[in-house]
């Protein structure tokens, strides 16, 4: 019999967009990478160049599909889509302005953010309960996957969808801020599952400083 292996879990939010310097609420709906943010997953990419990876995972939204692709550069490393990595669903408030959110909806965002209910969700859109079903799901099955042979995996995602996770990973309601391209490391083995790192930003500031 097979002794599964240690998992060890990557996970990088995408590079800064154009919503993001907009300040726009930015979930299902998409934005393209700043000249900042091209810069940002580039750099991360050279951060984490001497780690070996076995595999990729990424969002199909197309700012963190630009970001895995520009983070893994010339590196053989195969990349696969999953829907089910994609930001939380924020409904009716999708593309707004904050501002404008604040102005039509009032304290809506201070509400969904201050996390003390998480069944909480934005008008047609989904909570952090159900974001967190839909990513457990696709991270279980990447372990499955992989914990034959164990090794690094990379899954490229957006803050909160990788924050919430953490989150409730950890059980704990502490909000989780991802910086761009900040990276939170898990290490899955036998069932168990540990945080080595939340939002580090030192592999992108490594690469940063990197030839």
């Amino acid at each position: 019999m097979t002794v599964p292996k240690k998992v060890t879990l990557y996970f990088v939010r995408h590079g800064e967009t154009q919503f993001n310097v907009e300040r726009r609420m930015q979930g299902f709906c998409d934005s393209p990478l700043t000249e900042k943010g091209i810069a940002q997953a580039k750099a991360v990419g050279k951060g984490l160049a001497d780690i070996e990876f076995k595999a990729a995972y990424a969002s199909e939204s197309q700012r963190v599909v630009d970001t895995a692709n520009l983070a893994i550069g010339v590196r053989e490393i195969p990349l696969s889509i999953d829907a089910r990595l994609k930001e939380m669903n924020f409904g009716i408030l999708e593309s707004l302005l904050f501002t404008d959110i604040s102005a039509q909806y009032g304290n809506i965002l201070e509400t969904l953010f201050s996390l003390e209910d998480l069944h909480l969700s934005a008008p047609d859109g989904e909570s952090y309960v159900q974001l967190f079903l839909r990513t457990n799901i696709a991270i279980e099955e990447i372990i499955k996957k992989h914990e034959r042979e164990g090794g690094n995996i990379l899954v490229f995602s957006h803050g909160v969808t990788i924050g919430n996770y953490l989150m409730q990973l950890m059980q704990t309601k502490k909000y989780l801020h991802h910086d761009n391209c900040s990276v939170s490391v898990v290490n899955y083995s036998g069932g168990d599952f540990h945080v080595d790192r939340v939002a580090d930003t030192s592999f992108r500031e490594f690469g940063n400083n990197r030839a």
